[in-house]
């Protein structure tokens, strides 16, 4: 299929298989250890973004798995994802692929924010078992949205603090 769309592979071993066109990167992987199997498609020179069931599900909006699959079945569905919606990235839209990248860096950049957010509110909560009030303040403050528990230990330290 692969061929048929101007990819030649360019690599193979036990455990990958990558294909490339000009514009075009298409990588498949198995992972021994977790018995697992990747799809990662990309622009030649850029980095490739992994197909996996969130990015199938939010922004192909498909309900195909590609995540946690034995290997024959992840084998199919790579194929059927080609035919269906992956079909314009596999033709190397760039529009396309330029568009996927977008959707994937703003899901790493909420993916990072979540992480320090919840980090900022772990180091509250210790500071509140420290009686830091201070410092539960300093660490609430970075978040945008607190959870209802953590609005009233911040009423509380900014009370304690006289503030």
């Amino acid at each position: 299929m692969f061929i048929d769309y101007g990819l030649e592979k360019t690599e193979q071993s036990t455990n990958i298989v990558k294909y490339e066109s000009q514009e075009l990167v298409i990588v498949l992987s198995h992972n021994p250890r977790e018995n697992s199997n990747t799809l990662w498609v990309g622009r030649k020179h850029f980095n490739e973004v992994e197909i996996d069931n969130q990015v199938m599900r939010e922004y192909f909006n498909s309900d195909l798995k590609l995540s946690n699959l034995p290997q024959e079945t992840f084998i199919n569905n790579v194929f059927l994802f080609f035919m269906g919606d992956g079909e314009k990235l596999l033709k190397g839209n760039e529009r396309a692929l330029v568009s996927l990248e977008k959707f994937n860096e703003q899901r790493s950049s909420e993916y990072t924010a979540n992480l320090v957010e919840q980090q900022n509110l772990e180091a509250a909560n210790k500071a509140w078992k420290e009686g830091n009030y201070s410092d539960v303040i300093k660490y609430l403050e970075k978040i945008n949205d607190l959870p209802e528990s953590f609005k009233q230990k911040y009423k509380i330290a900014q009370q304690k603090l006289g503030k």
